[in-house]
């Protein structure tokens, strides 16, 4: 079961990438495409996600006990640990916002970045001239506390494109 479409998976594969090696316009237009839609719907739901991230605050005993060892720096005092709190607030709630525009499934992936999404939408079928209407999304989730220094903040160097800020 486990290799039963490795082969035909690996075709598949590579007939995107020399497509797309040949037409690179098309990633470019794909991504600015997706960006704006992230874009577009962040900022219709911005109060919303504001809001469960800033609710954090009143679950600080809850926060406070559960930055896992291996990932940073400890928290100094009262200190949250914001990029697990963002994580949640945002991370768990993007795919909810995105599916009202796009048909979501989940990657199945067993790491990468935070939110690993399949999306389907006929406009990736126009952008890509019919090739496909399908597209993988990968967004990690990155977020600072009021004394963080955003500079520092853990960011993965292997990250395909892009990068989203929300300031």
């Amino acid at each position: 079961m486990f290799n039963a479409f490795r082969d035909s998976q690996y075709v598949i594969y590579n007939e995107a990438r020399n497509y797309f090696i040949q037409n690179y316009t098309q990633l470019i237009n794909l991504e600015n495409f997706i960006s704006s839609k992230i874009h577009e719907i962040i900022n219709n739901n911005i109060e919303q996600i504001v809001d469960d991230f800033n609710e954090a605050s009143y679950l600080y005993p809850f926060w406070q006990n559960y930055p896992p060892e291996e990932r940073g720096r400890l928290p100094i005092g009262d200190q949250y640990p914001w990029i697990e709190v963002a994580e949640h607030a945002i991370g768990d709630k993007l795919p909810r916002l995105l599916e009202g525009y796009f048909s979501i499934r989940d990657v199945g992936l067993p790491t990468g970045s935070d939110v690993r999404l399949v999306l389907t939408h006929p406009e990736i079928g126009n952008i890509t001239n019919g090739f496909t209407e399908t597209c993988w999304l990968f967004l990690d989730i990155k977020s600072v506390g009021p004394r963080d220094c955003y500079i520092k903040s853990s960011l993965l160097s292997n990250l395909p494109n892009g990068f989203l800020a929300i300031m």
